[in-house]
């Protein structure tokens, strides 16, 4: 729906932003959250400029887009490419439609920055067109046994929390193990239970709430 004719928004698709301009691995990481999450990805499209290539990501919802900013590449040997083929392969195993549009900078810039609009999403679903420049995009050392390496790291490390501080340029990460984070709030319900205060019951609520806190990094 239009913007003119919802004024309040109300039927606005939610759009998330993820990846990062910076660091490849941030991409090939959230584009396998949701690769394996529980909405399932109906789409790609590969949003390029020259080198420098974003993704839309389309879902089963019609009113939920992820793009994964650019902090993919091609053209050169180096991690930003080998990451852009990495989707690729990750997609195709998965039988995901992939097309590819090459957009302008000012487009670009818009969804690296966390700004892409309803109009800029409609005119990527009407223009991508359904095929990709495979001799730039996909590198041959990406490979069965890469993609698999690749695979196994992930769930390797699925245990992760990352946590990003976001603003609308960059994302900066630090991981968290999740059996620290478990044991550390243990620790805080048990040593809660055991004093018995009020002020300390009143402050971080009660001991069912802290369990259900431990319980959501399950």
């Amino acid at each position: 729906m239009l913007f003119e004719d919802d004024p309040l928004g109300l039927y606005s698709t939610d759009i998330k932003y993820e990846g990062s301009t910076r660091d490849t691995q941030y991409c090939i990481d959230d584009f396998m959250k949701r690769l394996y999450g529980i909405h399932k990805i109906k789409e790609m499209t590969i949003l390029t400029h020259g080198q420098y290539h974003a993704l839309m990501l389309s879902f089963e919802s019609d009113d939920f887009i992820v793009f994964i900013k650019s902090g993919l590449t091609s053209g050169y040997p180096g991690e930003g490419p080998k990451g852009t083929s990495l989707i690729i392969r990750l997609a195709e195993e998965a039988n995901i439609p992939i097309k590819e549009l090459n957009v302008t900078a000012p487009l670009l810039k818009r969804i690296n920055s966390s700004l892409a609009t309803q109009k800029d999403i409609v005119f990527i679903k009407s223009k991508g067109k359904e095929s990709i420049n495979y001799d730039q995009l996909c590198l041959e050392i990406v490979n069965k046994e890469y993609v698999q390496r690749a695979k196994d790291s992930f769930k390797k490390n699925k245990d992760i929390i990352f946590v990003r501080a976001e603003n609308e340029k960059t994302k900066d990460a630090a991981e968290i193990s999740r059996t620290k984070v478990i044991k550390m709030l243990q620790e805080i319900h048990e040593a809660i239970t055991k004093s018995k205060n009020t002020k300390i019951l009143s402050d971080f609520g009660n001991a069912s709430s802290i369990l259900s806190l431990i319980k959501s990094f399950l």
